[in-house]
């Protein structure tokens, strides 16, 4: 049996069909006769689904929590063990350089998993760019191998060529996610999670989706090998608090696939069978790129180097402040330093003519980042700043920018990532 999101239902047909409405009913109560109350309903409606996501990514992120805490400790011990290697091994070349490839690679690892937990806990903001389905699909096997129990194995199979999308990847994050866990709680005894990618035209899809409109799709499908679904919840899977787990789940979890997939122009399908597993099959439209559709934010080639400018760091972690000082000086630039914002904004304002560049961590104790920045700002309404966190909600991002900020640093940065900022900014005119 197949549910999937269409508009048309024929009544010899045993599939489920759900558009507007994920459980494929009409709903009386939600009839304005106006265009005030449907405005209204619309936006309550659309409130509703957001409270509805941030619930799921929180459950998700418990979901998590589990084994990246364990996955976490072996990373802390690698970089722990290699360190008391490498204080022996120091007049070992070969020795030393291998303890410090391993090191290099754990804090890699760290910090993918810490911008994993981010995007799953916090509210992230609706940002579309291009999406490369197969590496988002590969990072999130890879994070969820460190979680899942070992009985459960992973395929990937992604066909070349497979042109990227113009998606919201924290939404897609979230997708796979979810349909994962699912497929781990239809195999408690273990089994296998096959994801596949594969180009798929807009003819072999009109037969169950009558309102397509792309000419090419992209087609994730997500299968395991559990317990598979009866007709009598294949009907109620996409309807919000609809769950078989009992107190093991909240049943949001569907809808939210549902919902983005909607957000996406794209379409949702399901097909299981008891006793032998289930797929569910997204399907994204791809689009043409132009140099009128979203850019890539790759960059190739070396890092570019300053030429004498000054950057003022304000930064309250004492490790992270000699490090900007050494890569920036490394890398041509003269760097002040302070501690606190109140440092920053006394040496900025002895230092003003001099400084052509600040970079400003919004996580300031005492004085807040956005305090700092607003005050820069009073100093010198040209001022350029990037603001830089480990941890910051949209809504806070969003302010620096319209307070002032010239560009935003996620941290843990990668060294190239800073470099390229930096430059950035600095050929921006005044």
């Amino acid at each position: 049996m197949r549910v999937q999101k269409e508009e048309h239902v024929s009544p010899e047909d045993k599939r489920i069909y759900v558009k507007d409405n994920p459980a494929g009913k009409s709903n009386p109560a939600v009839n304005p006769t106006h265009a005030g109350a449907r405005i209204s309903d619309e936006t309550v409606e659309r409130q509703f689904e957001e409270q509805l996501f941030q619930s799921q990514r929180l459950e998700g992120l418990g979901t998590l929590v589990g084994g990246i805490a364990h996955d976490f400790n072996n990373i802390l011990n690698v970089i722990t063990g290699h360190v008391s290697l490498m204080e022996r091994w120091r007049t070992n070349p070969e020795r030393f350089d291998k303890s410090f490839e391993a090191v290099k690679k754990a804090t890699e690892r760290g910090a993918g998993m810490a911008r994993q937990l981010l995007t799953f806990a916090r509210k992230v903001e609706v940002v579309t760019g291009w999406v490369e389905i197969g590496g988002v699909i590969r990072e999130i096997v890879e994070l969820l191998k460190a979680t899942f129990p070992e009985k459960i194995v992973f395929e990937v199979k992604i066909e070349p060529d497979v042109p990227a999308i113009p998606a919201d990847s924290n939404q897609i994050h979230q997708s796979l996610l979810n349909l994962c866990v699912n497929a781990r709680d239809a195999m408690l005894k273990g089994g296998t999670i096959t994801i596949a990618v594969k180009k798929i035209g807009r003819r072999n899809l009109k037969d169950h989706f009558p309102e397509v409109e792309a000419d090419e799709y992209v087609e994730v499908t997500v299968s395991d090998t559990g317990s598979g679904m009866g007709d009598d919840i294949m009907g109620h899977i996409f309807e919000p608090f609809f769950t078989t787990k009992g107190g093991r789940g909240t049943g949001l979890g569907l809808s939210v696939v549902y919902g983005i997939m909607k957000a996406h122009n794209g379409f949702i399908d399901v097909e299981s069978t008891v006793g032998q597993g289930t797929t569910f099959y997204l399907y994204f439209p791809v689009v043409v790129r132009t140099t009128e559709t979203l850019t890539d934010e790759k960059e190739t080639g070396e890092s570019p180097s300053g030429h004498g400018e000054v950057i003022l760091a304000i930064e309250d972690e004492e490790p992270l402040r000699d490090f900007l000082k050494t890569i920036l000086e490394e890398s041509g630039y003269k760097v002040l330093l302070a501690s606190d914002g109140m440092r920053g904004l006394e040496t900025y304002r002895d230092h003003m003519n001099e400084i052509s560049l600040v970079l400003l961590d919004m996580g300031l104790p005492e004085m807040s980042g956005s305090e700092v920045l607003a005050g820069l700002l009073l100093l010198n309404p040209h001022v350029k700043v990037i603001s830089a966190s480990g941890y910051l909600e949209p809504e806070v991002k969003t302010d620096a920018y319209e307070i002032g900020a010239l560009d935003f640093l996620p941290k843990p940065y990668l060294l190239d990532e800073l470099l390229m900022k930096v430059h950035r900014a600095l050929q921006v005119r005044a």
